[in-house]
Order: C-alpha cells, then structure tokens, then sequence
C-alpha cells in the first residue's frame, strides 16, 4: 500500500491519480534486494542451517544484512560467499513471485523471515526455480543478472551471536571497483612499475627502506659516539669526578636521554647535565656514573637543584634523572651551579 500526501490542486472523488516513481532509484532498490536473498542463501550454504536473517535494510545499490552466527567469519569464509552469490548473478536466474497458501509455501520449501508472523496467505519470492526461495514482499528484479557486480565491504558483529554484513551491488560496486583501479594506477605510477607487478615492486621498496633504516641507525649511532666522545673532551676534574654541561640544540628528551646513557656508561666517574631548549621550554637532564654516585652525587637532587633556578622542578635515580624550567635567562646560571654542587659534596 502506497500512502501519498496532495501538495498542490484539488483532489475530487472519482478523480483520476496517476501514480509516478524514480525509475532508477527503484532499480538500484532492487538490486540491492535481490542480492540479500542471493546472500543469505550463500550464508546458509558456507556458514549452514543455523543462520537465520535478524534484520536487512536496501537502499540504492547498497544493502545491510544482519544474521545469526556464532564468530566472525574468515576471510576464506568471505570469499567463498561472494563468488556463491557473484556465480548466482552469472547464471541469470529468472525471479518470479507468487501468492500462496502458507502450507503450499513452506512445501515447496520457502523460508520464512525468523520470528516474523503471517496470515493465511503469503507472497513468495522464487529465483532460479527453487534455488532461493523466500517469504517477502518486497520488490524485486525480473532476473539475477540485473544485479551487477555484487561487493562485499565489511563484515562485523553487532550483538551477541549477531553479525553484520555491509556489501554494495550495480553501479555503486562498479564506481568502488573504477576508484580501486584508479588508486591501483596511481600507486603502479609512483612506484614505476605495471599494475600487476605492483605487488613485488611494494615489496622491493620496503626491504630497501629497512636497510636505508638500518644504515641511518647505524650512522646515527656512530654519529652520537663521537658526539659523547667531544662531550667528554669538554669536561673538567672536579675532585677525582669528571664534570660537564652542555646545551644540546634542537634536541627533545629521548635524544638527551640517548646521550646521557652513552655518557655514563662510557665514563663511571662522569656527572653531566645536558639541556635542550623546545618552544619556550627548558628540558634538563642530569647523569651520573657508578663512581659519582658511589661518592654521595645523586643525579635526582642535582637535577632538582638546576631546575629550581630556572623556575622548575625535577627528579629521578641516582644515576638517571629528568626536569624542566621555563626562565630562558636562568639557564646558563643553572648549568653554572653544577661545579659547585659537585665541589661541595665532595668537600674540595
């Protein structure tokens, strides 16, 4: 039953109503419902008997299928249920609909809609002579070829024992396939190689980049062993301890982190505090080898101490600790304080 609603004139009684619909619109409704009984006859035939239908929506060239099973399906478990219902398409099965008695309907082996009730009579949806057959009264196509290509583009769950299935048909899958194939170019053209040897040509790329990584990390760490190397150089004796500071530029706190733990592992007797400066913001850091700390220099109280003076606070191990300041101007004034905190520790 059609319900419709006059926007303009007058409706008399024994008037004339032409009734009127979006042809295409209409066309690519039924595309899409042909192809959810095509579906879920090839759910049933790869999944089995238990799968029931638990709700479906059909829109233009697209479609929504909910059904009853117990996990998520494979990818094997996919494949095989779109090329069933793609295979169903390429035979052309004429769809024609009857009205029967209910006890007629299910005899010739109709299935029904899961919970759903019904009267004396129903309408019955036959593709292919009895290769789907189904309650439904909806609208349908004449043939299942008229389906297109049919696409599946995800499958999920949506409740306990309930799954989802979202697949497009007609010309919605042939514009999906048209951009793959676009993308498909695109990429081969980047990477200057044909479409079908796109694949290997991927795979010969990313084995390159890792070793191009692995020469730059390598080269990096050469890079920060001779970087500690003239840090070290830089250093004083203070007492029987090797002091440093240094403002590392454009640096962030992994990388002070990095040269902190090559300082102290190469050097027992080091005590160093690097910096970097990052928006506004000072980060410091502060280290201690196994012979300073040994002798009373805790890396967590310096790293409080050189803060404090540039309005912020710090803290950590003995041998590794991390803070921060916001007064720029203080900065220089902060590393200065080191030597002296050593010094005094020490009692030199």
């Amino acid at each position: 039953m059609h319900y419709g609603k006059l926007t303009g004139g007058v409706l008399k009684l024994g008037g004339t109503v032409t009734a009127a619909i979006d042809v295409s619109r209409r066309k690519a409704i039924m595309r899409a419902h042909s192809a959810t009984h095509l579906l879920d006859k090839a759910l049933r035939t790869v999944l089995g008997d238990h799968v029931h239908q638990a709700g479906s929506l059909v829109e233009e060239d697209r479609l929504r299928f909910d059904f009853t099973h117990f996990s998520a399906m494979t990818a094997e478990e996919l494949g095989q249920v779109s090329a069933m219902v793609n295979e169903a398409v390429l035979e052309g099965y004429d769809i024609h609909t009857d009205v029967l008695p209910i006890e007629e309907a299910k005899k010739r082996g109709a299935i029904a809609l899961f919970g759903e009730k019904y009267g004396d009579t129903v309408r019955v949806v036959d593709m292919g002579e009895g290769y789907s057959v189904e309650f439904c009264g909806g609208t349908h196509l004449d043939n299942t070829a008229k389906v297109g290509v049919f696409h599946i583009e995800s499958e999920f769950s949506v409740a306990s024992g309930v799954r989802r299935i979202e697949a497009t048909t007609g010309a919605q899958s042939l514009k999906i396939m048209n951009q793959n194939q676009q993308k498909l170019f695109e990429a081969a053209a980047v990477l200057k190689t044909k479409p079908s040897e796109l694949r290997e040509k991927a795979e010969q790329t990313i084995a390159e980049l890792r070793e191009l990584r692995h020469m730059v990390e390598k080269f990096k760490a050469k890079e920060a062993a001779g970087e500690t190397d003239r840090f070290l150089m830089g250093g004083h004796a203070v007492g029987e301890l090797k002091v440093l500071t240094a403002t590392m530029p454009q640096a962030d706190a992994a990388k002070l982190r990095q040269m902190g733990d090559m300082l102290r592992d190469k050097q027992p007797n080091v005590v160093a505090v690097l910096s970097a400066v990052n928006d506004g913001k000072i980060t410091f850091l502060a280290v201690c080898g196994k012979e300073a700390v040994a002798k009373g220099i805790k890396a967590g109280d310096l790293v409080k101490q050189v803060c404090c003076c540039c309005g912020g606070k710090g803290g950590g191990k003995p041998d590794s600790a991390m803070g921060g300041g916001s007064d720029l101007l203080k900065l220089d004034d902060a590393l200065a304080q080191v030597d002296n905190y050593v010094a005094e520790k020490l009692g030199v």
